[in-house]
């Protein structure tokens, strides 16, 4: 003989530490029939329009065939608060593919004691029927739990008998729900030998760091890691690993009640720190866009508003010369450096200042030229007797001479007509000099401005923000956010680099040290942190 069945998820879980992890379970409650051949389903309505009872012949007025579960308290904190939770967690359950039935936190009919409610409003439904309410999200029982012995939820089933003949009008059994603590990772991450308790997201090109991890409150839980190409590589910690590309690995952990996964990634980098402390230069700002230089001598020059530094080891910094034409109000500033000239652009919404310092007086001069409707502003010292401006708009860059306090012979290039550009760059070396835009098509276009405006096109990810620097070592190199690019050789730096983390705010500054290095300045909070990238 058939009956009405309830079908529920056998074991919950919960966490040890709710406050660090949380545990989220998945619910459902399935209803279905099945009813036997000699129980026909027998709804009828009398000539008033009400319920009569298949059994009795009875009428039942406003009464509906109606599910009580007793026991889901069981799974939330006790407290004023608790009923709230109860009413929440039914309120996200909803009912798949029938309206005539619905779930809420309500009272049972008997003693008035809080209980699910499942409630059907149909005036037939087939021997066979299935209706299903599922959670809207994974819930969070916040129970503490004094042990993992099971729960009894009751279930009583009444008044189905209005719609089948041959069932008694309450049905009552008990549903028996397991519970126990999930396990969860504590601790999953790359670490150098060095520093075995700070993780780590990348590491130099050739070194070795190692994935470990920890599965904490929960002594029989188990664990393998598994390697990019699925392959198991350790069931228990540390994996030493070298990182000659990017690596991914993933954490399988589980015990007898359920098992979670944790993937991390390990970028390998051609960034390295130097090991040396900073000393002597301000936090950088994000309206700069700090370039480091290198003259004849072997000085260290980096421009950080509105004062000049100088450093013989690009570690330890003093100010040089304070810039006393500099603009006191402005939304970007660059600086520029040849053999015998210094110099500052600013800019803000209406004007363009640019300022040059006198190398034996360390005076600063400045002139102001209006100009609106403008980006970026960058001095380009190719030519030691010409000085040129290069400004940029949304629409491309614009390279003029500045000859009397005006922008003259102007060359326009223009990005192409389904992108924009988001940022830009200028070098001269020597007598030479070049130009770089970053678009938002991801590509970047490197120009020769001697040879004709020649371009070069790569392709790169979209990067994080509008970094870009051009800077000469042993060649000329496009550093972005992410990416590296030789000009004469872009195929050996084509792949995705990891670039050093800096505060949001900042900027990094960025330079040549040698001719096979190149340094990048970096703020990690209240600190400056030096960092190099050797080819």
């Amino acid at each position: 003989m058939g009956g009405i069945n309830i079908a529920m998820p056998a074991k919950v879980f919960f966490s040890k530490d709710p406050v660090n992890y949380i545990v989220k379970n998945d619910y459902y409650i399935t209803i279905t029939g099945d009813i036997s051949d000699g129980q026909e389903a027998a709804a009828a309505e009398d000539s008033t329009g009400e319920r009569t009872s298949a059994r009795t012949g009875i009428s039942k007025g406003e009464i509906y065939p109606t599910i009580y579960i007793k026991g889901f308290e069981q799974l939330f904190d006790d407290g004023i608060a608790r009923h709230d939770q109860m009413d929440a967690f039914f309120r996200m359950f909803h009912v798949n593919g029938n309206k005539d039935w619905e779930i809420r936190y309500g009272k049972f009919r008997d003693t008035e004691e809080d209980c699910a409610v499942i409630t059907t409003a149909a005036l037939s439904l087939k021997p066979n029927f299935s209706v299903g309410f599922q959670l809207s999200d994974k819930c969070a029982f916040t129970k503490i739990l004094e042990d993992t012995s099971p729960i009894a939820l009751d279930v009583y089933i009444d008044d189905f008998d209005m719609l089948f003949a041959g069932l008694d009008s309450r049905i009552h059994y008990t549903r028996s729900l397991e519970r126990g603590y999930a396990v969860y990772v504590e601790r999953f991450g790359a670490y150098m030998t060095s520093d075995p308790d700070t993780a780590v997201t990348a590491v130099h090109k050739g070194d070795t760091c190692n994935i470990s991890w920890r599965i904490e409150q929960n002594e029989k839980a188990s664990a393998f890691l598994y390697d990019e190409n699925g392959t198991v590589v350790a069931n228990l910690p540390p994996y030493t690993a070298a990182i000659e590309r990017h690596r991914r690995f993933t954490l399988l952990a589980y015990n007898d009640a359920c098992s979670v996964q944790q993937s991390v990634t390990v970028y390998r980098t051609l960034w390295d720190k130097t090991g040396t402390a900073l000393t002597g230069l301000p936090k950088t700002d994000q309206k700069g866009r700090f370039k480091i230089y290198r003259d004849y001598a072997g000085r260290y020059f980096l421009y950080i508003h509105p004062k000049l530094y100088v450093s013989g080891d690009c570690a330890s910094w003093e100010v040089y010369a304070g810039n006393t034409a500099a603009a006191s109000g402005y939304t970007f500033y660059s600086s520029a450096l040849s053999g015998n000239k210094f110099c500052v652009c600013y800019l803000d919404d209406t004007k363009l200042t640019y300022c040059e310092m006198d190398w034996n007086s360390k005076k600063w001069s400045g002139q102001v030229i209006n100009r609106s409707g403008l980006t970026g502003a960058y001095a380009l010292l190719s030519n030691p007797s010409v000085t040129k401006i290069a400004l940029t708009e949304k629409k491309g860059l614009g390279i003029y001479e500045l000859r009397g306090g005006a922008l003259i012979n102007g060359h326009y290039i223009d990005v192409q007509s389904d992108t924009k550009l988001v940022s830009a760059d200028v070098l001269a070396d020597d007598r030479r000099s070049y130009a770089v835009l970053s678009c938002v098509n991801g590509r970047v276009y490197f120009y020769d401005l001697d040879d004709d405006f020649k371009n070069n096109i790569f392709e790169c990810p979209m990067t994080q923000d509008d970094n870009l620097w051009l800077v000469k070592s042993n060649a000329v190199y496009i550093l972005l956010n992410g990416c590296v690019f030789e000009v004469n050789d872009r195929e050996k730096f084509m792949d995705l680099h990891y670039f050093p983390k800096f505060t949001e705010g900042t900027r990094p500054a960025i330079g040549a040290f040698d001719d096979e290095e190149i340094r990048g300045i970096f703020q990690r909070g209240e600190r400056m942190e030096c960092q190099s990238y050797q080819f």
